[in-house]
């Protein structure tokens, strides 16, 4: 981290209001630039790497990044400040990533080859987002989380862990049913000779990509568990990143398949 006046403490706040910003620049350029990788991407040069290796990589930094800056004290700095609670928080973390980081991506059958470029910023993204998170659970929400957290904020714990777990399934389940268009003996909707196949099931009746909403979702519940900062600018960042690439992947499939639903949306049903 930077070495400033005011020690650790004001470089993690700087460094927080800088990713705070960020989600506007998520937004702004994946309007402009499209989406880097997956159906939306053709990229096959000299800077591509293998799809699955880079997603790997690239997603288990976050989990990485969490526990390392969760789990450091200093003799010199702030003390971290452990308890039963930001265990369970960290968890839900670490288990969010065993799936998309390992679960998913070798459950797929193939993914297109990534630009490196791509694999670095997403690195750098979330070590940027695991120490912040991982920081704010120890040592920056100074004595939050003590064991008597879920008693003083019963409601609130049990909306976000709620939200959590059910934006969890529902990423699980969307991306089921992606993975299942590609198995043998599915056909591609009518008018359309391409591999590419319309989803149905779920909240794809609604939207293009529920599979994102539902992220953002898990990810706003955990910004409610926890009353961090910092997971709320994650969940902004997420949102900066996925509804540009979701409003990408909605024109793609209503240029690709004639007679697309008209009444999708392309992530947030009934708005967008």
């Amino acid at each position: 981290m930077l070495d400033m006046p005011g020690g650790e403490e004001a470089s993690y706040y700087l460094l927080l209001r800088v990713f705070q910003v960020a989600a506007v620049v998520f937004v702004t350029s994946g309007f402009m630039t499209g989406s880097p990788y997956g159906s939306q991407s053709a990229y096959s040069g000299a800077l591509a790497v293998d799809g699955r290796l880079g997603w790997i990589v690239m997603e288990l930094v976050s989990p990485a990044a969490l526990l390392c800056s969760y789990l450091a004290s200093s003799t010199a700095g702030p003390q971290a400040q452990y308890s039963a609670v930001t265990h369970v928080m960290c968890g839900l973390w670490v288990l969010h990533y065993a799936n998309r980081a390992l679960v998913y991506p070798l459950r797929q059958a193939s993914r297109k080859p990534m630009h490196i470029g791509v694999v670095l910023a997403s690195c750098m993204f979330n070590t940027v987002n695991g120490y912040l998170n991982g920081r704010w659970l120890s040592v920056f929400s100074n004595g939050l989380y003590t064991n008597a957290y879920w008693d003083v904020y019963q409601g609130r714990a049990l909306l976000g862990l709620s939200l959590f777990v059910l934006g969890m399934a529902g990423n699980i389940y969307h991306d089921n049913v992606l993975m299942n268009l590609r198995q043998p003996g599915a056909q591609p909707a009518p008018g359309s000779a391409r591999k590419y196949l319309v989803p149905c099931g779920g909240l794809f009746a609604l939207v293009s990509c529920p599979h994102y909403f539902c992220e953002v979702v898990e990810w706003a519940g955990f910004a409610v568990l926890t009353q961090s900062p910092a997971a709320w600018a994650f969940v902004f960042g997420a949102a900066g990143n996925l509804l540009p690439r979701a409003y990408q992947i909605h024109k793609w499939y209503q240029r690709e398949f004639p007679g697309y639903p008209a009444n999708r949306k392309a992530m947030i049903p009934y708005v967008i």
